[in-house]
């Protein structure tokens, strides 16, 4: 979650916020599957200043360890056939648009159990319900888990920076 902060607006003007993230060291847009991590927001000016947010939904569980830029752009698109861009974002070393994604720590997988002699007489009902040695999946949890906590200190790091529009731009 990206939240941005957007100071000399036309009040009653329609905008669209255009975002997309950039790896840091590559100075590269963020492509997975081969397309571009970005997402827009259109909205009607109510204020001069106003508070938006943009999210963006992609698998980092392959990139960890990687510093990702936010890169924005805000257009007036009054005249949707000819948006003009009002001013952009665009800096790869400011700290307040860079998130890291932490590692992943990986998960030893879990032991086969050993398998106790079956007795003549069955002692228990034949059920669904998880048991004691159950095999499931647990590093898909751990996965899930680490994207959250990800995700998580994503929209921390976004909470806390702004743009500013000084009209120059």
């Amino acid at each position: 979650m990206d939240t941005v902060t957007l100071d000399g607006l036309e009040v009653g003007t329609k905008y669209q916020l255009k975002g997309w993230q950039v790896i840091k060291d590559e100075n590269a847009e963020l492509l997975i599957d081969g397309k571009r991590v970005e997402n827009d927001y259109t909205f009607t000016a109510a204020d001069t200043k106003m508070e938006v947010e943009i999210s963006f939904t992609f698998d980092a569980s392959k990139l960890g360890g990687k510093q990702l830029v936010t890169f924005e752009e805000l257009y007036d698109i009054t005249n949707p056939d000819e948006p003009v861009k009002v001013t952009e974002h665009k800096d790869i070393t400011d700290k307040g648009q860079t998130v890291t994604i932490k590692e992943v720590p990986e998960t030893p997988a879990p032991e086969e159990p050993e398998k106790p002699e079956k007795s003549d007489t069955p002692s228990h009902k034949v059920t669904d319900s998880p048991k004691t040695g159950d095999n499931t999946n647990v590093a898909a949890f751990a996965v899930l888990l680490g994207l959250s906590a990800a995700g998580l200190a994503f929209a921390a790091y976004k909470k806390r920076r702004s743009i500013k529009h000084d009209g120059d731009k």
